[in-house]
């Protein structure tokens, strides 16, 4: 049994080295007449009022009991605490007598589904485990032990009325939960305005959460703190300012808890991923009845899950390691920070190494899953040959050689092994392995017979990540990708993988620790594509033999298998692993 605590700085050289927002975030053109229908008030036109009508603060007891009706939460993608450093006449008037501080730490790494799920999952990325090319394709679990603030509100009241309008639609995807009636919308930041005016108009949104994205594609296009970057920060300005006087002309405001922050900053040259001051620190501005007026208390990203709950009236699941930071709300001190310790059973991740099974003998791997189907098997005590006898292999470079989970396991840090002659072209094969990892600066191989450098380029991949390992396949023009997240304790020792690839089916199958397969359809273009490129599987390394990236890891207990290995096959392996 395995005990893992999550906090932030768990993981921090492993998600030290990333930068950049996923490439596929989506932007709606608009013309000039368009924006600046939107960002036309003026500083002049600007109301003198503060953000909540000027009264005396509620007694103690009052603010103790108060309970805001509905939340707002605006995200400004890549804003980081820049909003000081140009003009923001909107936010400068709803903000007048509210809390900001300019000095909360967003997650690491600073990269946006990673933030964004911090901030509406009440957890650091190492627990949430998202990713921005993950949220772009797979449905955040609706059973996970760490619910969005979507999901805790609707369990708490079945008729709260949840929105979320997102430029960068992949939040709406992959980080709040499909099952909970949320309102999904999507569109660029000037189109997403005017919907959320007009659903407003309609509509009293218990939460309501809104992602805009170009200010972020201005600093990844002319660096942080450019004048080009400050500009959007300013026409972004306009956009909250008009959703502000939508919930100010249905008379919410006095019951409103209004809220604006970003994600992450970024460096001037156009990146962020990493933990320098301009990209780790972000504004965090409340305004609302029982706001504090002044600076907020130290304050982690992850604490708005916290905040919109506590404005709500709701209590937060235990699973969360988020707080009401001091200094935000009127007689509210804040708590010790949570944390949640999560058990596991795989006894296998601290396993003490035991003989390794001779082939033959009716005790091994092979005896299990047939010689027949076994193309090879590499235990890797000592040796890369190849112990079922049938594959020629290829050291090169150096390994390392240490305690496996049977035996002794290879440590590829300096060198690769290459299985000679291995084509699978369209066939259907599988490969099982014992990992153990920590961190990974890259997405070195794990094995491959493609050159690396191009996702497109023909042949297949399972690449080794920070956070998760990755499928790649290509045929030149076209590729897939599917990635797989990590056990949530998977640095505690070894982790067991199982890849099938089911050309028959069309599909590409997945485990982790003998689980459940995770299925993946191949795309149409790909369905008749050949899987082999270079005419070796190398393992440490691509196909060239001569990726930048070595592979940080033991490995043992390599079995490449002809076939596809069934559900049946995992739970054998899985009793004979015990």
């Amino acid at each position: 049994m395995k005990n893992i605590k999550c906090f932030l700085t768990a993981l921090v050289l492993i998600f030290a080295s990333f930068s950049g927002c996923s490439s596929d975030k989506t932007e709606e053109t608009l013309s000039e007449t368009d924006v600046s229908e939107l960002t036309q008030t003026s500083v002049s036109e600007v109301s003198e009022e503060p953000a909540v009508p000027a009264e005396e603060s509620p007694a103690e007891s009052e603010t103790e009991t108060f309970v805001y009706e509905r939340v707002v939460l605006l995200g400004v993608d890549g804003a980081g605490n820049f909003f000081r450093d140009t003009d923001t006449p909107n936010l400068d008037r709803i903000f007048e007598n509210g809390a900001v501080s300019y000095d909360v730490l967003t997650s690491n790494p600073t990269i946006s589904a990673e933030c964004w799920g911090s901030m509406l999952h009440g957890v650091t990325p190492e627990c949430h485990r998202l990713s921005n090319s993950l949220v772009s394709s797979t449905p955040y679990d609706p059973e996970s032990e760490f619910p969005s603030v979507f999901r805790i509100i609707r369990e708490n009241n079945p008729d709260a009325v949840l929105a979320s309008f997102c430029n960068w639609n992949p939040i709406n995807v992959g980080i709040i939960e499909d099952n909970l009636g949320v309102h999904k919308d999507s569109g660029g930041d000037a189109a997403i305005t005017r919907k959320i005016c007009d659903y407003v108009a309609e509509n009293d949104p218990t939460f309501l959460f809104v992602q805009f994205d170009e200010v972020d594609g201005a600093g990844h296009g002319s660096g942080y703190g450019s004048p080009q970057h400050l500009k959007q920060i300013t026409t972004t300005d306009a956009y909250i300012g008009k959703i502000y006087e939508a919930y100010e002309e249905r008379g919410f405001l006095d019951t409103t808890l209004f809220i604006v922050t970003a994600d992450h900053g970024g460096t001037p040259n156009g990146s962020h991923g990493g933990l320098t001051d301009a990209e780790k620190y972000v504004m965090y501005a409340a305004a609302g009845k029982t706001v504090e007026k002044g600076t907020i208390g130290e304050m982690e990203i992850r604490d708005n899950a916290s905040i919109v709950l506590h404005a709500l009236g709701y209590e937060q699941p235990d699973t969360w390691t988020s707080i009401v930071p001091s200094g935000l709300f009127e007689g509210v001190e804040a708590a010790e920070r949570p944390v949640y310790t999560i058990e596991y059973t795989y006894e296998h991740r601290t396993h003490e190494p035991e003989p390794t099974p001779a082939v033959g003998s009716g005790n091994s791997v092979v005896d299990l899953l047939g010689a027949d189907r076994v193309l090879t098997y590499l235990t890797f005590d000592d040796t890369t040959a190849d112990a079922a006898g049938k594959a020629e292999t290829e050291e090169k470079g150096k390994l390392y050689y240490v305690d496996g989970y049977f035996g002794n396991g290879a440590k590829f840090d300096d060198g690769s092994v290459a299985v000679k002659n291995y084509t699978p072209g369209t066939d259907s094969f599988s490969a099982i392995l014992w990992m153990k990892t920590g961190a990974v600066g890259s997405d070195p191989s794990l094995f491959s017979n493609k050159d690396w450098n191009s996702g497109s380029n023909p042949g297949y991949i399972l690449s080794l990540r920070s956070s998760d390992v990755k499928f790649n396949a290509g045929n030149g023009s076209t590729r897939m990708d599917k990635e797989y997240p990590f056990p949530i304790d998977y640095m505690d020792g070894w982790v067991h993988l199982t890849l099938v690839v089911d050309r028959e089916a069309g599909e590409i199958r997945f485990a982790y620790d003998f689980g459940d397969f995770i299925t993946t359809e191949i795309p149409a273009a790909m369905k008749d594509s050949s899987f082999t490129a270079y005419k070796n599987l190398c393992i440490g390394q691509d196909g060239t033999k001569k990726y930048s990236s070595p592979l940080p890891a033991v490995l043992d207990e390599f079995v490449l298998i002809d076939g596809v290995l069934s559900a049946d096959d995992l739970a054998a392996l899985s009793e004979f692993y015990k």
